[in-house]
């Protein structure tokens, strides 16, 4: 299961609807009979560009950065973006999970910028981890964490490359990861999307610096409506070097619903 900041949506129709007034100010439309004056342009407000998706799922295991944290787990999620400007916009999330295996719940809130570049999409973005019931910080000391992050995602042909550095002040440590995915289309509505995935962790919750899991995963979205996509998914994660005293491979598996308005 993956935490995803929000993306940008809606940058591209304001600079779209500015180009076209600023086009059409000061001018009129020539008939067969008389000039006839322009309609005014549609008002458009800052929220009527705003995109949102809510996701629900359920994942058979929640592996977080190769560790595996609980099992049996539910979660949702809700992320807006906001436009700022021309590719710019602000993204702000929230995720809850509840583990119906041991008492696990973890809600995570995040916020940050996001800016197409053209070439790449480039994120910079924080994030409070809550662990409700303590648990994951039985014998850590802490129940709760703080992270700052940046991304970076491109397409090379039918390939989407993506990178995340992320440092965590309460490890004190940093985490990165390197993935790629390659969405096949079956039909309109059905796709198959074989991903891998490679971290490398520094310090991240352990005294090592080296590599830290691998995940593969094949996810099979079928569009249900304009707006709804349903995700099965499996998965497979293989523990390296940092994680495999504490974690063992897995073949897991899990299914989401998003939908976006």
């Amino acid at each position: 299961m993956t935490k995803n900041y929000p993306s940008i949506q809606g940058a591209a129709i304001l600079g779209s609807l500015a180009l076209a007034v600023s086009a059409f100010a000061g001018t009129t439309v020539t008939t067969g009979k008389a000039p006839v004056a322009p309609a005014p342009p549609a008002q458009v407000g800052l929220f009527d560009s705003v995109g949102a998706t809510v996701d629900v799922g359920y994942d058979t295991h929640y592996f977080f950065r190769g560790f595996l944290i609980s099992e049996q787990n539910v979660w949702g999620q809700v992320a807006v973006s906001v436009p700022l400007a021309t590719n710019l916009s602000l993204g702000l999330g929230a995720w809850y999970t509840s583990s119906a295996d041991i008492s696990y719940d973890e809600l995570d809130l995040n916020g940050g910028f996001s800016y197409d570049a053209g070439f790449a999409k480039i994120g910079v973005g924080y994030t409070h981890y809550e662990f409700l019931d303590g648990s994951a910080g039985e014998g850590m000391g802490f129940d709760s964490a703080e992270e700052l992050g940046l991304t970076l995602g491109a397409a090379a042909g039918p390939v989407n490359l993506g990178f995340g550095y992320y440092y965590d002040f309460e490890a004190e440590g940093s985490y990165l990861e390197f993935g790629v995915d390659a969405p096949i289309a079956v039909t309109d509505n059905f796709s198959i999307v074989p991903s891998a995935l490679i971290s490398y962790g520094v310090d991240y919750y352990s005294t090592e610096a080296d590599f830290q899991h691998i995940k593969l995963a094949l996810a099979f979205p079928v569009k249900l409506t304009a707006t709804a996509t349903l995700t099965p998914y499996v998965a497979g994660n293989i523990a390296l070097d940092t994680t495999e005293d504490f974690t063992d491979d897995e073949i897991y598996g899990g299914v989401k619903l998003s939908v976006s308005f």
